[in-house]
C-alpha cells in the first residue's frame, strides 16, 4: 500500500483515460462522487453503486411532508485554494450559497459570536444540490448494496446483498468511498487495504429533527453548544418555506450512551434538551431522529487517499488528511486524478 498525500496545487495535470477502461466507485458520498467525477472527465467508463435512496452521504437532505432537513452537514467551508477554485464554480452555477445566518457558541453564560470565524456555504436547496450536481451525467445505481468483492487476474467483481452481480463483465478498478470500517469489513478488500483501513475509529452521532407550531425567536441560525451533555450542535434550516425547523446534533459521549435506544424516544429526549437548554417552552408539529453511525473519524489518516496500484483498489473519504467536507471532496478527487491503467 502507497502513502499518497500530494499536495493539490502542486500535482500534474492528469492524462486520459480509456474509454475502455472500468472503474467501480462504491459509495456515493461527496468523496465517491468526486473521484468518479474526475475519473469521467478523464474518459473512463465509471458506474457508482449507492446503498441509499440518496446520493450524498452525510452532506444529503432528508425530505419529510413537514419540510426538508439537512440532518448531516448543514454547511461547509473552505481552507484550500484546491477547494475555493471548485465552491467559486458552484456558486456561479447556482449550485452552492453563502449562509449568511448567526452563528454562536455558548459556554454557560458566556456567548460568543463565530458568525466572522468562517465563511460558511450551504447547498442552494438543501446539501443534496451539490450531490446532484456532482452526480450529473454520471451512473449512478441507487439502492445497490454491494456485499463482496473479488479480484480475479487482473479484473474486479462485484456481488450484491443477493450474491448477485449489479454489473457484469467486471471492472478494471475499484474505489472504496465509505467509512473505513465499513470498507475495512466488505468482503474480498486485500489485507494490505484492511490493515490500514481500520487504523480509523469512528465517532456516531444521533440527530434530532425538529419542526416547530410557533417561531422560537432566536436571534442565530446555529450554535456550538459547548456546556451541555446532549447537544453539541443546534441549526436553524435555512430556506424560505415559512416553517421553522431545527437538527439538533448529540454529543458523541451522549450518543453512544444512547446508541440502542429507540430513534422515537432519542427525538423526544433531544426535543426537551433544546427546550431546557434554551429555556423555551414549545410542541413540535413534527420530532424524529436519525443515527449517523460512522459521523465524524477520530484521528483521520495522513494520507490523502489509499491506492494499492498492484491490484488496482483504493479508498477515499473525509477520514483522510480530516474530517470535513472539503477533506472528503478532495480525497476522491485526487486518487481520481492519480489512477492509471
Amino acid at each position: 500500500m502507497e502513502p499518497h498525500g500530494t499536495d493539490p496545487l502542486t500535482k500534474p495535470e492528469p492524462g486520459r483515460l480509456s474509454e475502455n477502461f472500468r472503474i467501480a466507485v462504491i459509495g456515493a458520498g461527496i468523496a465517491g462522487l468526486s473521484c468518479a467525477r474526475m475519473l469521467a472527465a478523464r474518459g473512463a467508463k465509471v458506474t457508482v453503486f449507492e446503498q441509499g435512496r440518496r446520493p450524498g452521504g452525510r452532506a444529503t437532505t432528508l425530505r419529510t411532508e413537514f419540510g426538508n432537513f439537512d440532518h448531516g452537514a448543514q454547511y461547509f467551508t473552505v481552507q484550500s485554494h484546491a477547494f475555493e477554485r471548485t465552491v467559486a464554480q458552484w456558486l456561479q452555477a447556482g449550485v452552492v450559497k453563502r449562509w449568511s445566518g448567526r452563528i454562536i457558541a455558548l459556554e454557560g453564560a458566556a456567548t460568543e459570536d463565530k458568525t466572522a470565524s468562517a465563511t460558511r456555504y450551504t447547498g442552494a436547496a438543501g446539501m443534496i444540490a451539490i450531490a446532484k450536481h456532482l452526480s450529473e451525467g454520471l451512473d449512478v445505481r441507487l439502492d445497490t448494496r454491494i456485499g463482496s468483492v473479488l479480484h480475479a487476474g487482473t479484473r474486479w467483481s462485484l456481488l450484491d446483498e443477493t450474491d448477485r452481480s449489479p454489473a457484469p463483465g467486471g471492472f478494471d478498478a475499484m474505489v472504496l468511498a465509505m467509512p473505513s470500517s465499513q470498507a475495512a469489513q466488505l468482503a474480498g478488500v486485500p489485507p494490505t487495504l484492511v490493515q490500514h483501513l481500520r487504523m480509523v475509529e469512528w465517532r456516531p452521532c444521533w440527530a434530532g429533527l425538529l419542526t416547530l407550531q410557533v417561531a422560537s425567536g432566536f436571534d442565530f441560525a446555529g450554535a456550538f453548544v459547548n456546556d451541555h451533555a446532549a447537544l453539541s450542535w443546534v441549526a436553524r434550516e435555512h430556506d424560505d418555506s415559512g416553517t421553522e425547523r431545527w437538527v439538533l446534533h448529540a454529543t458523541p459521549d451522549w450518543t453512544v450512551t444512547h446508541l440502542n435506544m429507540p430513534s422515537d424516544d432519542v427525538a423526544s429526549l433531544l426535543a426537551q434538551a433544546l427546550a431546557e437548554r434554551f429555556n423555551f417552552g414549545f410542541r413540535p408539529a413534527y420530532v424524529a431522529a436519525h443515527q449517523w453511525p460512522h459521523a465524524t473519524p477520530v484521528r483521520p489518516l495522513l494520507e490523502r487517499y489509499l491506492w494499492d496500484a498492484k491490484t488496482r483498489i483504493g479508498a477515499v473519504g473525509d477520514w483522510c488528511q480530516g474530517p470535513r467536507f472539503e477533506g472528503a471532496y478532495l480525497s476522491g478527487d485526487a486518487l481520481g486524478a492519480s489512477i492509471v491503467p
